[in-house]
């Protein structure tokens, strides 16, 4: 019958120096399914935390949970350095986000409720004319944290899973 949310988003962005711009954004969710009989099925083989209507496997009566995918708080936060070198820039960024805990599913269960998670990536690069051209290196998930992001409930307990610490170079040319 009803679902509520309410919370907020703040986002700053900042030159700290000439060379320095940084960025914070920072977010709270909070979200709640009303609705006292609402029932939805369930994976037979997970351990559902919900109140059930019958045994394991039945439907799960999902009043008072969360909206799917809608963490309670989320934080982000970026740096950029840029040095003017030659007829370029040499630059170094980093960006950073956390997700707290989240629900996958209408119902909540153990094995479908994915755990708070942080990544970072760092790129060293040089760009030149006026970006045109830019070369770097980089990492991703430079904390290798690997999380569940995702599931399929009827599918032998499917879990899909962020992507693990990735090196690599980049070429980039515009026209």
């Amino acid at each position: 019958k009803k679902a509520t949310g309410q919370g907020f988003e703040l986002d700053f962005k900042a030159f700290l120096t000439d060379q320095l711009l940084a960025s914070l954004g920072v977010g709270y969710n909070d979200t709640k399914i009303k609705d006292p009989g609402l029932a939805v099925a369930v994976c037979a083989a997970c351990k559902v935390t919900d109140p059930q209507t019958g045994g394991a496997g039945s439907s799960a009566l999902i009043d008072g949970n969360p909206l799917p995918q809608a963490p309670k708080t989320t934080a982000n936060f970026t740096l950029r350095y840029t040095q003017p070198i030659g007829n370029g820039d040499l630059y170094v960024f980093t960006d950073w986000v956390y997700r707290s805990k989240v629900n996958f599913f209408l119902y909540e269960s153990a094995e479908f409720t994915g755990k708070a998670m942080t990544e970072g990536g760092l790129r060293v690069g040089y760009s030149w004319a006026n970006g045109k051209y830019d070369v770097a290196g980089f990492v991703r998930n430079m904390t290798n944290q690997i999380r569940i992001v995702g599931g399929i409930d009827f599918n032998n307990l499917t879990g899909f899973i962020n992507e693990p610490r990735t090196y690599g170079v980049q070429f980039k040319a515009m026209f």
